[in-house]
């Protein structure tokens, strides 16, 4: 659809033209992720690290700053040290024209320097991390809101939730540590190799095989760890999403008294996790034993390459092999830092894979957020097309064959029909939760799939027959997706739902914290709450699909005469069961699974036609 336009001698225009032209300019750090996960299929650590952190680019490059000073003042400390010992031993206490107290001070400053620096490193690093982690978390957040409804069909929200929580703090955990130790690890074992070549060469050429051959090998042993804990990944995330679901349903858990049943089965889906941990736990022990045993070891060959071959050189023993050793010291430490960033990075690059997969699939349907079609007027017609819908989970059955239909404002239409025939896929259409697979949904002549949704579903009122429910207060309930409506607005609307009265007689009143999925509520009153909702938005198109099924008949009656009030003059569509709320619409469709359509007319009408409707009406009053 074409929306190009000019804009001439318009300051506001130019302005808007402007403002685009500086939002095209600013770093986007979200769509440089995007478009690497679809040229390369994949979602790297390093990129996350880089991309986000180059957003907070004043702490980035002040953590590289302070890691690289850090890396040497380290390895300037061995030669200060050498320094003190060869003024201590020298006959008027001076060496390079420095007496040793200042020498002293000047090892002393270095380490207060290493303090401060170490100190911004830490703190530089944690915050950069913990940005970046929101930032992910905000991604694979807002992709999740994207996708469509047909993409939780078949997903487990646990594991979800593993990746949006669990992954993304593994990301964060591992930044902090790994920025400084990537650049700070490297530059310590180089630059403390260089002032051991200063110090005495010979003996740096065989700290440095010890030194360079142990590197190797940790290195080696440390990437055993990648695909191990990418399959202890996979593994909790899988446990993670049936905790969940069982946690979901714990109304049928405690009503079918299967809790030991649930106990049991948790206890035995934890053993994959357990077996899958047993390679690390040898890795992890086998490369502690090299580490520890490292540090005497290379140690050893030191001194006994000094005895051996140069213990007659002067000052041998007592300033160059010590401040070797001390060298020594500053080499390994290194060691244990690549053995902690190695697994570290695997279990970042598998938590990096787990999110690859969240945000990597599109949404089928896009809702034209910035490009669609402001709907900016009132609803007079509503046009079901040549409409013909699969549901894309199940594309080979189809649920609406053919469907030409025009809904006019201020009608009431009921859709009826046995389970299967489509009742609930016409309000999912109207409300875009699918777009049809042949045939268009039109408003106002215009196709739903250009509109920007939002604006098009802010004059849309939706009540289900199980309803949603968030964790909050009766006013964020009431008044989600309406934040504007005031306190006494919310008070009216639950007046009018028939539910004031109840809410007043809880201990903290319209501030009482209702429970997840409204547990603590019950379904007629989860079901006056919506009400309440779409009462406040006082919206164009009524959708409501068995929206007092949960009511008693005395309550029913009352609200179905809010919700009658409330659909004057507006086109309303109601999924019906019980026929008996639907007596006064003006027209009702039947429907049959796999043919559409096969009887409409109004109540009194087909009442007394042989067909479906009759049959529906006559199993409801037997």
């Amino acid at each position: 659809m074409d929306q190009s336009f000019s804009v001439t001698n318009n300051p506001i225009g130019d302005v808007n033209v402007a403002s685009k032209k500086e939002e095209s300019k600013k770093y986007i750090p979200d769509d440089k992720v995007y478009k690497l996960v679809k040229e390369k299929q994949k979602l790297k650590f390093s990129w996350i690290v880089l991309i986000y952190g180059w957003k907070y680019k004043a702490l980035f490059l002040s953590v590289v700053f302070v890691v690289t000073f850090s890396a040497f003042l380290v390895s300037l400390n061995t030669l200060f040290l050498k320094n003190v010992l060869s003024a201590a031993q020298a006959e008027d206490l001076t060496y390079w024209n420095l007496k040793w107290h200042w020498w002293m001070a000047i090892t002393a400053a270095d380490l207060v320097m290493l303090y401060f620096c170490t100190y911004i490193r830490n703190s530089c690093s944690i915050m950069l991390a913990v940005r970046i982690e929101v930032e992910l978390r905000n991604l694979t957040i807002k992709r999740l809101l994207e996708q469509d409804i047909s993409y939780y069909s078949d997903k487990k929200i646990g594991k979800l939730m593993t990746k949006l929580v669990g992954d993304t703090n593994v990301i964060g955990n591992e930044i902090s540590g790994m920025i400084a130790w990537v650049i700070q690890a490297p530059l310590v074992i180089i630059m403390g190799t260089v002032m051991m070549f200063i110090i005495h060469p010979q003996l740096a050429v065989v700290a440095s095989v010890s030194v360079y051959l142990l590197t190797i090998l940790v290195i080696l042993f440390s990437l055993q760890y990648q695909k191990k804990v990418k399959k202890v990944r996979e593994v909790i995330s899988d446990i993670n999403g049936d905790v969940v679901d069982r946690i979901g349903a714990i109304k049928l858990v405690k009503a079918t008294g299967t809790r030991k049943y649930e106990e049991s089965r948790l206890e035995t889906l934890h053993d994959p996790y357990i077996k899958a941990f047993k390679p690390i736990s040898k890795i992890d022990g086998t490369l502690l034993a090299i580490l520890i045993a490292s540090d005497v070891v290379i140690n050893l060959i030191m001194i006994t390459v000094a005895i051996s071959f140069y213990r007659n050189e002067s000052g041998m023993m007592t300033e160059t092999l010590p401040a070797f050793i001390s060298a020594m010291v500053g080499l390994t430490r290194p060691l244990w830092q690549i053995a902690a960033i190695i697994p570290g990075l695997s279990r970042a690059s598998a938590s990096s894979t787990q999110i690859y997969e969240t945000i990597e699939q599109d949404p089928i349907l896009d809702d034209n957020e910035k490009n669609g079609l402001l709907f900016d007027e009132n609803i007079s017609k509503i046009e079901f097309r040549q409409v013909k819908f699969n549901y894309p989970e199940k594309p080979e059955v189809n649920i609406v064959p053919k469907l030409d239909l025009v809904l006019e404002k201020g009608k009431s239409y009921a859709f009826v029909g046995e389970t299967g025939s489509g009742k609930s896929t016409i309000s999912k259409l109207l409300l875009r939760f699918y777009d049809p697979t042949e045939g268009c949904v039109l408003v106002n002549d215009k196709n739903v799939k250009d509109f920007n949704l939002k604006s098009y579903l802010s004059h849309v009122g939706y009540v289900e027959q199980e309803p949603s429910i968030i964790f909050g207060d009766v006013y964020d309930n009431v008044r989600y997706g309406y934040f504007q409506a005031t306190e006494e607005e919310v008070h009216e609307a639950c007046k009018k739902a028939q539910i004031d009265k109840i809410i007043n007689s809880w201990p903290y009143g319209y501030q009482t914290v209702l429970g997840e999925r409204g547990l603590l509520l019950s379904g007629g009153q989860k079901q006056r709450l919506v009400i309440a909702r779409i009462l406040l938005r006082n919206p164009e198109l009524l959708i409501l699909d068995e929206a007092t099924s949960a009511l008693d008949n005395i309550v029913e009656k009352e609200i179905q005469a809010q919700l009658n009030e409330l659909m004057k003059d507006k086109t309303s569509v109601i999924i019906a069961h019980r026929l008996s709320t639907i007596k006064d619409v003006d027209q009702i469709f039947v429907l049959a699974p796999g043919k559409g359509i096969v009887q409409q007319g109004t109540y009194k009408e087909l009442i007394k036609v042989p067909g479906k409707f009759k049959d529906l009406h006559d199993a409801g009053n037997a």
